[in-house]
């Protein structure tokens, strides 16, 4: 009999899951007997939890993959058409001459004007004149001298008038003040024939004014117009009204006769 109540016992205990209560630390952990996996094709029956959680879901397995998306058809992109770019080609031969212009005037006439030809073009300029020149001179007039073969005219002074007199002095007649100046010209390049002449900034070609100094340092037309035997030429130049101012009111020259 004891041995009957066992077996029923143990069947019972069986029956009920196997469930074992187990203390740890205080905290009762509820074992369950191992799910046992389905046959192959089935699915997964949800196993009981414990009091407080959830059940998960189920997956089944027999489900094919997704296809692939097929990709988007792309919109061709427009075509744009480029005209060809003119292209000018320069004539190497010379530009023909341009045609003549036919109007209508007032009156009603038709009036022809021939266009403007090119003009030529302009020479080679000529070689400017030295803006130094020096060498033996010797007197050619009154303030003109010849430096080297070229004709040199003293800058900034005129020659006296032709009525002007002159006397060398007091005791000699009074002369023609050109002869004089040449004379008294002629003896001082006597003594110092070389001289150094500056064309000062501006003269023109066919006339070479220079001032011009000899070798002691002595400028020739300044000499000249201090003596009495030339005038300042104020349209040249102011360089000599002091000295001319100086011959009058000594009543050098010429201005003994004026």
């Amino acid at each position: 009999m004891r041995k009957a109540l066992s077996i029923v016992a143990g069947a019972a205990l069986l029956t009920a899951g196997g469930l074992l209560a187990l203390v740890d630390h205080g905290q009762p952990i509820l074992a369950t007997a191992p799910v046992v996996p389905p046959e192959s094709g089935g699915t997964v029956a949800p196993t009981p939890a414990s009091e407080g959680t959830s059940t998960a879901a189920s997956v089944d397995a027999t489900l094919p993959p997704a296809p692939p998306l097929a990709p988007r058809p792309v919109a061709d992109l427009p075509v744009i058409e480029v005209a060809p770019r003119a292209v000018h080609v320069v004539p190497d031969s010379d530009t023909p001459p341009p045609h003549p212009v036919t109007f209508e005037g007032r009156d009603g006439r038709p009036l022809t004007r021939q266009p403007a030809q090119p003009s030529a073009p302009a020479p080679a300029p000529s070689p400017r004149t030295p803006t130094q020149i020096t060498g033996a001179a010797r007197v050619t007039d009154v303030v003109s001298l010849d430096v080297l073969g070229r004709p040199i005219q003293l800058f900034g002074v005129k020659p006296p008038q032709s009525g002007d007199r002159c006397g060398a002095g007091t005791q000699i007649a009074a002369r023609a003040c050109g002869d004089v100046a040449r004379e008294a010209l002629a003896a001082r390049l006597r003594n110092n024939a070389t001289v150094f002449c500056r064309v000062p900034a501006g003269q023109r070609e066919h006339r070479s004014a220079a001032i011009c100094t000899d070798s002691s340092g002595v400028d020739l037309g300044g000499f000249l117009v201090a003596e009495g035997l030339a005038l300042a030429d104020s349209t040249q130049s102011y360089d000599y009204a002091g000295a001319e101012g100086v011959a009058r009111s000594f009543r050098r020259g010429l201005w003994r006769y004026r």
